[in-house]
C-alpha cells in the first residue's frame, strides 16, 4: 500500500512543480469560465470554488487522490501491490493527461471521477453491497454533470448489479436497483432545476449543434415542405447548401474520409453553419440551437442507417492514433486535399489559404497496432461482461472488474461517436478504464495459470 500512495504523491508533486505560470486555455475554456448555457454546470461550479489559478493546483491533487483510492481498493481486494502499482502507473503515464491537469477543461475532473468509479466497481465486484452501489451512482451522477459522457455509465451500473445477482437475495437485487438509479437521478435532476436559474431561463446544450452537424453529413430523403418558413430554410441548407460537403466526403478515399469528416463536423458546429444560424431569426443562442437541432433530428430520422454509418466512422476514428501522421493516411490525405482545393467551406473548415501537408511517421503505425490490440481485448471483455450479466453466469471477481472497466470505456466511446466527432482526445477521456480492463484481464489470466 505504501508504494501505491508514494507513487500517487510523487505524481501530484511532479504536476505541481512542473505547472505552467498560468493555466492552459482553449476556445472551450471560455465556455467554462463564463458558465455559458451550452456546457454542463459541474465544471463551471468547480471553477467557482477553486478559482482559475487554484484549478491547476486542485486538479492534479484530486486526480492523485483518486488514483490512491483506486490503488487501495485493488490492494484490499486482490492482495497484490504490484497489480495496484502497475494499474496506477498506467493511468498516469500518458503525457496529454498531465496537460489536462494544467488546463481549464473538464477532462481532468472527469478522469478523476472515472477513476473513483473504477475503484468503487472493484470493491463492488468483490463485496457487492447497496452502500457501495449508492456511492457508484453518486459518482456517475456527478460525472454526468461534469461531462455528458457520464450518461454512458448508467447502463454499466445496471450490468454491474446483474453480474452480481447470484450473490444477492431477490429483495437485495431490488434494493440495489433503487440504489443505482435514485442517487443518479437526483443529481441530474438537481442540475436541470438549477440550469434555468443560473442561465436566467435560457438553458441550452451542445446537442442541437451536434444534431445539425451530423444531419448535414448524411444523405437523406428530402423533407416534405414545411409550413414554417424558418424550417423550410433550414431544410434547404441541409439538403442543398451543405450538399457539397457530402459530395467531397463521398469522393474521398476511406483513409482520408475519417479525417475530413471530423474537420467538417467540427466546422458545422461553428463557421460552416453561420448562415443556417442566421436563418433561425433567433437572437438567443439557446433558441438557435434548439431550432437547428430540431431540423437536424428530423433529417436523421429520415435516414437512420446513414446516421449509424457515420457513427461507426467516428467510433473507428476514436481508436486511431495521430491519424494525420499515419503512413497509410498522410500521403492519401495530402494528395486528395491538393487535388480538390478549393474545398467546400474551406475558409471555415481548413483555414483560408492554409497549406496543409501532413508528414508521415513510421512510429505511428506501431502505436496504432497497439491501440488496435487494446480495442480488441477490451471489446472481448465487454462482450463477456454483457453475456455474464444477461445469462447469469458467475464471473470471477477479477474478470467482472475487467468487464465493467471495458464496458465503461466502450460505452463512453459509443456515446461520443453518437453525439460528437471522433477526435482521438476523447479516447484519453476513458484511458483509466482501458488500463484497468487490460490490467485485470491480465490478472485473470495469471490467476488461471496459477490454479
Amino acid at each position: 500500500m505504501t508504494a501505491v500512495f508514494a507513487l500517487c504523491a510523487a505524481y501530484a508533486l511532479f504536476c505541481l512543480v512542473t505547472n505552467p505560470a498560468g493555466p492552459i486555455t482553449t476556445p472551450d475554456s471560455i465556455h467554462y469560465l463564463n458558465m455559458t448555457p451550452i456546457v454542463p454546470l459541474g465544471y463551471p461550479f468547480f471553477l467557482k470554488i477553486t478559482g482559475t489559478p487554484g484549478a491547476i493546483i486542485a486538479q492534479p491533487i484530486i486526480f492523485s487522490a483518486a488514483l490512491a483510492f483506486m490503488g487501495r481498493a485493488i490492494v484490499r481486494s486482490t492482495r497484490s501491490t504490484w497489480l495496484a502499482v502497475a494499474t496506477v502507473a498506467g493511468c498516469m503515464i500518458v503525457p496529454q493527461i498531465r496537460e489536462y491537469h494544467a488546463s481549464i477543461l473538464s477532462e481532468s475532473l472527469f478522469l478523476s471521477l472515472l477513476i473513483v468509479l473504477l475503484g468503487l466497481s472493484i470493491r463492488f465486484a468483490y463485496h457487492p453491497t447497496w452502500r457501495v452501489m449508492v456511492l457508484v451512482a453518486i459518482t456517475v451522477g456527478v460525472s454526468a454533470v461534469v461531462r455528458r459522457t457520464g450518461f454512458a455509465f448508467v447502463p454499466v451500473m445496471l450490468l454491474m448489479v446483474l453480474m452480481q445477482r447470484h450473490q444477492l437475495r431477490p429483495s437485495q437485487s431490488a434494493l440495489l436497483l433503487v440504489a443505482t438509479l435514485a442517487p443518479f437521478a437526483a443529481i441530474v435532476a438537481s442540475e436541470q432545476v438549477l440550469a434555468p436559474i443560473v442561465h436566467a431561463g435560457a438553458p441550452s446544450s451542445l446537442m442541437g449543434r451536434h444534431l445539425f452537424a451530423k444531419a448535414a453529413l448524411i444523405e437523406a430523403p428530402p423533407a416534405q415542405p414545411s409550413q414554417d418558413a424558418v424550417r423550410r430554410a433550414l431544410d434547404g441548407q441541409l439538403e442543398t447548401t451543405l450538399a457539397p460537403i457530402r459530395t467531397v466526403l463521398a469522393q474521398a478515399p476511406y483513409a482520408a474520409r475519417g479525417v475530413l469528416t471530423i474537420y467538417y463536423e467540427t466546422c458545422l458546429q461553428g463557421g460552416c453553419a453561420a448562415e443556417a444560424r442566421a436563418l433561425t431569426q433567433e437572437t438567443n443562442e439557446a433558441r438557435q440551437t434548439e431550432v437547428m437541432g430540431a431540423a437536424g433530428l428530423a433529417r436523421i430520422q429520415r435516414a437512420p442507417l446513414n446516421f449509424l454509418r457515420l457513427t461507426w466512422l467516428h467510433y473507428g476514428s476514436l481508436w486511431t492514433v495521430n491519424r494525420l501522421r499515419h503512413p497509410d493516411t498522410a500521403p492519401v490525405l495530402n494528395q486528395f486535399i491538393a487535388e480538390h482545393r478549393p474545398m467546400p467551406f474551406e475558409e471555415y473548415a481548413l483555414g483560408p489559404g492554409r497549406t496543409l501537408v501532413f508528414d508521415a511517421s513510421p512510429n505511428v503505425r506501431y502505436a496504432q497496432w497497439a491501440i488496435f490490440v487494446v480495442a480488441v481485448i477490451t471489446g472481448a471483455l465487454a462482450v463477456t461482461g454483457i453475456a455474464g450479466a444477461v445469462m447469469g453466469t458467475r464471473l470471477p471477481p477479477e474478470l467482472a472488474v475487467a468487464s465493467v472497466a471495458a464496458l465503461t470505456a466502450h460505452g463512453g466511446l459509443i456515446l461520443t461517436a453518437l453525439l460528437a466527432a471522433g477526435l482521438t482526445r476523447f479516447l484519453l477521456g476513458v484511458w483509466p478504464a482501458l488500463v484497468v480492463a487490460c490490467a485485470f484481464g491480465g490478472w485473470t489470466v495469471s490467476q488461471k495459470i496459477r490454479r
